[in-house]
Order: C-alpha cells, then structure tokens, then sequence
C-alpha cells in the first residue's frame, strides 16, 4: 500500500541557475498540516511549522479550528453534550489554499511539506493539491523577481489517517528535517511511515459517532450496534489504516476499552519495533480525566524504558466535533497489524 503524494516543483530552468556571490544558501524547509492534525504545542511553536485554519459552524456559532487552546475550550464548554453532532466543517477551497501558499511560503522557504487528513474523509487534500500548484506560478514570479534562483519544492502528503494518526507522520518528518536527512530519504522514509500508521478511535456516544462518521462516509458503526451498546454502555475500538476504519473489538464501559487499548499500545512499545519514536494520545474532554486513568501510566512508563516519546493532547477542534464529547484517539507507526485490543 502507497500513500498519496502530490509533488510540484518550480521548473528546472530556474533551479539550475547559480548561487548568490553572497555564499552558500542552506535550504529551509517549511510543514503545513491541517488543523484537524493532533501534534503537542512544541510543534506548533516552530516558526516552521504553518497550520491551515478549519472554520466550523454549529447551530449559528462559528469556530475556527487551527490549534487555538482558547477556542478549544470555548467549544467544549459550549457543545459538552453533543450539539456538535449538527455541526459543518467549511475548510479552505483551492484558490484560498493558493493564497495561504503564496503568503507563508514565497520567498522564505525552498522547500515545504504539507500534510493532511486521509482524502477518503475530506476534501483538504484535493484542495491543498490544487491550491499548491495555482501557487506556483505566482510564487514563481515572485522568486525571479526578487532575483532568488534556487529550486523550489511543495508536496501534499495525504497521511491516509486522522487527528492523532495524522500527527504521527508529521512528528517523523519534523525529527527527519532536524536530522538533515537529503531530500530524496525523507521523502521515501515519510511515505513509509504513513503506509504503517495506525489510529485507534474510541467513541464515548455511540449514537453521536455513528452520525458523525456517516457525515464522512464512514459505516464502521452500524445502527444494530448503537441501539446495543448504548444500552449496556459498550464502546467499540475502531481500527483506522490507509484511509479506512472498522471496528475491532468492543468492551463495556470507558474503563475497560481505555485500559485494554493503552495496554495493547503499551505492549507494542515494548517489543521495540515502532518505526518512528512517538505515540500521539488525544482526547475530547477535560485532560484530568485522562490522565487520572492507572494504564496510561503503564503506557508512560513503557514509553520512558523505550525512548519512546508520549503525547498526550487535547483533540482538535474539528476531531471533538466528528468523533464526540468523551472520544479518545491513539496512534503509532509500526509494523503490520495482526493483533487487536
């Protein structure tokens, strides 16, 4: 399985020309991922790193998702129980993209990775790949106007995933660019990492998920199962890989799906087979909730004896409005899948 990667190139007749008299240029390199893409606060504080804004309306309110601690709180305590559930996301057409492109990345970077939500959920990839190359040919006469001939790069990564399993490829290419990794490795290690990322989703409200998820074309959640599992209060676990979810197993209550899922993920980190050193917690709730539950500290501390970074963050905006109050996501990059919580 490949993951989907739009690549455009300013022409080589400009690349190929000369340097400055004024020495070598060390290329920087610019990340824009969606906002609906769960990363911790030091990422987002590199001046590196852009985030494309996700305007949300619900019931007359409008929020603007990009990252803003503020504004997720607003829309918590505003949608705690459930009016999310009606709510349309309104992301960025083509010609904005285009505009956000040119205005960010013009003249200070030569190279950019832009990643985004799985395409089979949303439209920002397509939107992002068309905004891209509208950008180009204006990027293009701005650079040879401000007499800059060096090569320009921008590339689309679908990460075939969602909110924490979305974060996980960009956390990878951050530690790829810092390692200053050549070009050609980061590229083939990236699309590697997002062909082997996978995000478990538990829902909290069975009925909200189901109509969310149908909202994005997804049918992992069927009607038998929310009639049932609402009654005896079961909470599935739902698989997502390479643009896809299903269910994989179901337990009865928070306490039980929370803790057989931290402790899968902590069994993984112990076998020391992860192919990128991270694992991204986000949670649709108050964050003392969380972190009060006796398994994500086994999974903390499993992480510590594997230097294995442990995120935990609270969802994006647009993440609480399609999964619900109470939802939770995990994800890592590893090697196949064959077990289940």
């Amino acid at each position: 399985m490949t993951a989907t990667e739009a690549g455009f190139a300013v022409p080589t007749a400009v690349a190929a020309a000369s340097e400055p008299a004024t020495g070598p240029h060390r290329a920087r390199t610019g990340i824009v991922i969606d906002a609906s893409v769960d990363v911790p606060q030091d990422f987002l504080a590199d001046p590196d790193v852009a985030v494309i804004p996700i305007p949300i309306r619900i019931s007359g309110r409008t929020y603007v998702d990009k990252h803003d601690p503020e504004a997720s709180a607003r829309y918590m305590r505003e949608n705690g129980n459930g009016e999310g559930v009606e709510g349309q996301s309104i992301p960025l057409d083509a010609p904005q993209m285009r505009d956000f492109f040119i205005e960010r990345f013009a003249l200070d970077y030569d190279s950019v990775y832009c990643l985004t939500i799985t395409s089979t959920r949303s439209p920002i990839y397509e939107a992002c790949s068309e905004g891209s190359a509208l950008a180009l040919t204006h990027i293009r006469g701005l650079r040879q106007a401000a007499e800059m001939r060096r090569p320009f790069q921008f590339r689309v990564i679908d990460t075939r995933n969602m909110f924490a399993g979305s974060g996980i490829p960009a956390l990878a290419l951050r530690d790829m660019l810092a390692a200053q990794m050549s070009p050609k490795d980061v590229r083939a290690e990236l699309l590697r990492i997002v062909d082997s990322t996978y995000t478990y989703y538990i829902p909290d409200d069975l009925g909200y998920a189901r109509t969310r998820s149908r909202v994005r074309g997804d049918r992992s959640i069927h009607l038998t199962s929310v009639v049932l599992g609402s009654a005896l209060d079961i909470k599935p676990i739902i698989r997502g890989y390479d643009g896809d979810t299903q269910p994989v197993s179901k337990y009865r209550g928070r306490k039980q799906s929370w803790g057989r899922l931290f402790r899968f993920a902590a069994e993984r980190v112990a076998e020391g087979r992860l192919h990128t050193p991270h694992v991204i917690v986000s949670y649709a709730g108050a964050m003392e909730e969380l972190h009060a539950t006796p398994e994500l500290a086994e999974l903390r501390e499993a992480c510590m004896r594997a230097g294995v970074s442990l995120h935990v963050l609270q969802m994006s905006i647009t993440g609480m409005m399609n999964i619900g109050p109470g939802g939770l996501t995990l994800a890592y990059s590893g090697p196949v899948e064959s077990g289940v919580p």
